[in-house]
């Protein structure tokens, strides 16, 4: 659909933050070329300022929401391209040209927005080490000295990783272009809908300790869910439950649960946990971690981690919990109860239970007093979804999602 040229910025930013991709789209057509000339002289090669300008539209596309003058969108992209390029050069002065790679067929009338689109699903579809190098680099804005300590690798590792990274994008992007469709996005977050019911009560018995994921104690029962991490919502790892046994840790009477991951770098070791069911809930026994070197055991202390077996409509200084409408994906869960939790330490969770018990979505906030991490960056999260709670602004950290 073909927008007015009467249109100001204001008025396209307001639509573009409502979901209208080609407003997006016309708003970065307008000031495109002038940020291309200027990034083409500030780098000397017209490949590294479309990189740069790729790359600065991606990011505002994200960030959007966070734009507080929609009538200055031109002023606020052209200073995120022009930081990214400035990184880049201080970052590597001589870095590749990539030209056969560059798709050249590329117009100048194509859909921006819809070329954002498909640069995420292509970073999706990486392999988890390209997958987690670039979305560390390029979405949460990591130098690449900063991804080569986390992801505990050598510099030269992360630059090879972004070349390829690169390049297998830009072949994935061109694929789906010339197909005229894109595959479907496993590896990125399924669209969530929350909707609130303030007038409604709920209380659930739990049916499992809620962590990794929510799994129900029962000898046999088997669960997967992916995590999905902020900005982006790219799939960072999968998790696989299985209850193998019960047994009888230091007197006290146990679940055995095996917990497996997958698609993660740097891969995570396989762990053992151990619960007990008491009066007072779910009580984390032990813990057995599966290093490559030895096995790492932490013993708990009676009641040190205990995760309650009831919740309902309340606010109180250990959680607060409220009624909503759930729908993931193409799945209509109805009515959930939505727990709200360890706000107290910076990073709260909000957990949401079916009335049957089963946790089938739980998301984690950072806020602006949280602990210093490598694992995430406050001021990156601004894009994502936010959640207000007394007083305190939480912005998204990553989605856990039951498959």
């Amino acid at each position: 659909m073909n927008i007015a040229k009467t249109k100001s910025d204001r008025e396209l930013v307001v639509e573009a933050k409502a979901g209208d991709l080609s407003a997006f789209s016309e708003l970065t057509e307008r000031c495109r070329s002038e940020i291309m000339v200027e990034l083409t002289g500030l780098t000397g090669s017209i490949h590294d300022a479309e990189d740069a300008i790729q790359e600065a539209f991606l990011r505002g596309f994200l960030k959007l929401s966070s734009l507080k003058k929609p009538y200055n969108f031109g002023g606020w992209v052209r200073l995120i391209a022009r930081n990214i390029a400035r990184n880049r050069l201080r970052r590597e002065p001589r870095f590749a040209q990539l030209r056969e790679n560059t798709i050249e067929d590329r117009s100048e009338d194509n859909d921006i927005a819809s070329q954002t689109e498909l640069a995420l699903l292509a970073l999706s579809r990486l392999s988890p080490k390209l997958r987690e190098t670039t979305r560390l680099t390029y979405l949460s804005s990591y130098s690449q000295k900063q991804v080569a300590t986390r992801l505990g690798v050598p510099l030269g590792t992360v630059k090879r990783r972004l070349w390829e990274g690169r390049i297998n994008m830009r072949k994935e992007v061109l694929s789906m272009s010339r197909a005229g469709k894109t595959p479907e996005p496993v590896n990125t977050v399924p669209v969530i809908r929350i909707k609130e019911l303030p007038n409604e009560k709920m209380t659930v018995h739990t049916a499992g300790p809620g962590l990794y994921f929510g799994t129900v104690l029962k000898k046999g029962h088997e669960e997967v869910c992916r995590f999905f991490d902020y900005p982006g919502g790219i799939l960072t790892q999968t998790v696989h439950s299985q209850v193998v046994r019960k047994t009888e840790i230091l007197g006290r009477k146990c679940f055995e649960v095996l917990i497996e991951h997958s698609d993660c770098e740097p891969a995570i070791p396989n762990v053992l946990d151990y619960f007990s069911v008491t009066d007072n809930g779910f009580d984390w026994v032990m813990r057995i971690t599966a290093d490559e070197t030895y096995p790492l055991t932490r013993f708990m202390k009676k009641g040190e981690e205990l995760f309650p077996s009831t919740y309902s409509c309340t606010e109180n200084e250990e959680y607060s919990a409220r009624v909503v409408d759930l729908t993931v994906g193409d799945i209509k869960h109805g009515h959930c109860l939505a727990v709200f939790w360890s706000w107290q330490k910076g990073t709260p969770a909000e957990s949401f239970f079916t009335s049957q018990g089963r946790q089938i979505l739980h998301r984690r906030y950072v806020g602006p007093e949280a602990p210093a991490s490598q694992n995430y960056q406050y001021e990156n999260l601004q894009e994502e979804d936010l959640k207000n709670f007394r007083g305190t602004e939480y912005r998204l950290w990553y989605d856990t999602v039951l498959i």
